[in-house]
């Protein structure tokens, strides 16, 4: 899944292109998504979070920037000029996501859409509820979880996931008891680094509920779509941004059992597995210690063992490409960044690096094929160097740079003029 930060509101579409209608394939899969996103938003009619997902919709084609664009919830998708399109400008991120342009808040999502109508709609209701999340859960701002690219913090996530899926699959005394082992393996992680609380909580609020509204309101069986995930997240590398997808709606499904109407009380500064502590009693928790053996844990070490002796073989490769290395410095000032949050990997002390991504910022864009290193604090990033190019174009190792005027690269420093 693509991801989007930082997104700036830039540009407007223009009079002339919004009285253009497809009459071809892209208006069709336009109206059929529309209708879709309507029927499940309305459906819902506001129950889940007390406010209404329905509302404005770009569907985006990321390869051409040319997007379809539905104000208006109440009308007929079919109407001659419900649907209208254009092409979004260059500073504007392309992600699924929700973003602040024109005035509007919109749901955007990019094509092509999933071809699984379960998949499809999951993505719809997660991007629709970030579209309400500022008015109504806006995420905390903390640091990543750089202790997720760590052997332990690893380790005790995936035997966190493991404890949830069999607590989604329990009921009565032996679900409390896996939730108990859940929370267990929660707590030991969160103490393997100052900021590891933060860091998680922030996206949990973040991704993790927006993707249990995801299989709440888009998938007929939600447990089962969740189970699915735990699995797939366990086999996964990259836990640093993408950890929430799994954990969130494990944890929102289970509140649904234990604190019905959670979603109406719960407030950005909670935290999902303190309010699933106290809806199930506040008793100690045992020794995760004394109860990992239950959900596999010799065969999770074993597995990051061999993944932690990978992990450190390529951490030397991006640090003598991007640290130690001739590098180009990038300052950030309104970042808009297009990434996989898969597979983002934590530098400590240093920064987080993007294997891929592209960058909006003031100064131009920058498309990175090979390592961009995101600083911590998020003021500046760096790529590989030396540079080429002259004018508004420059290129390196894995990048090209296309600069806006005004702006300059000059002794591997994007400088304003």
């Amino acid at each position: 899944m693509r991801a989007t930060i930082g997104i700036v509101a830039a540009g407007l579409f223009t009079q002339a292109a919004a009285g253009q209608v497809h009459a071809n394939d892209g208006r069709r899969e336009a109206i059929a998504t529309v209708t879709e996103y309507r029927s499940l938003c309305q459906r819902d009619d506001g129950r889940l979070w007390g406010l209404s997902l329905c509302g404005p919709l770009l569907i985006v084609d990321p390869q051409t920037r040319t997007f379809d664009a539905y104000r208006d919830i109440g009308r007929d998708p079919t109407a001659r000029d419900a649907i209208v399109s254009d092409t979004l400008p260059a500073d504007v991120g392309v992600a699924n996501t929700a973003i602040d342009w024109n005035g509007t808040r919109w749901t955007m999502v990019v094509l092509p859409l999933p071809d699984d109508p379960r998949k499809r709609a999951e993505l719809l209701m997660h991007e629709a509820f970030h579209r309400i999340q500022p008015e109504r859960l806006p995420p905390p701002t903390a640091p990543l979880p750089a202790h997720l690219d760590t052997r332990e913090g690893r380790e005790t996530m995936r035997l966190e996931w493991r404890a949830l899926a069999e607590a989604l699959r329990s009921h009565g005394a032996a679900q409390r008891v896996a939730i108990r082992d859940a929370l267990s393996f929660r707590e030991a992680r969160r103490r393997l680094g100052a900021t590891a609380t933060a860091g998680e909580q922030a996206l949990e609020i973040n991704e993790g509920v927006a993707e249990y509204t995801g299989k709440r309101l888009g998938s007929a069986d939600g447990v089962a779509s969740t189970l699915a995930t735990l699995d797939d997240y366990d086999r996964r590398d990259g836990y640093v941004r993408s950890f929430a997808y799994a954990s969130g709606p494990a944890y929102g499904l289970l509140l649904d059992r234990w604190s019905p109407g959670w979603t109406h009380a719960v407030r950005p500064s909670d935290d999902l597995g303190e309010l699933l502590y106290r809806a199930t009693g506040d008793t100690p928790l045992p020794d995760p210690s004394s109860v990992r053996d239950r959900y596999g844990y010799a065969d999770v070490h074993a597995d990051e063992q061999r993944r932690e002796a990978a992990r450190d073989k390529q951490l030397a490769v991006w640090r003598e490409r991007l640290v130690d290395g001739p590098t180009v410095w990038v300052p950030l000032q309104a970042m808009q960044i297009e990434f996989d949050p898969r597979n983002l990997v934590a530098m400590p002390g240093i920064g987080t690096v993007y294997p891929h991504a592209i960058l909006h910022d003031t100064w131009g864009t920058l498309t990175v094929t090979d390592g961009l290193l995101v600083a911590d604090g998020g003021q500046s990033a760096r790529v590989r160097g030396p540079a080429s190019g002259k004018g508004q174009s420059y290129s390196g190792p894995g990048w090209q740079l296309a600069l806006s005027p005004g702006w300059t690269l000059e002794d591997g420093r994007i400088r304003q003029r």
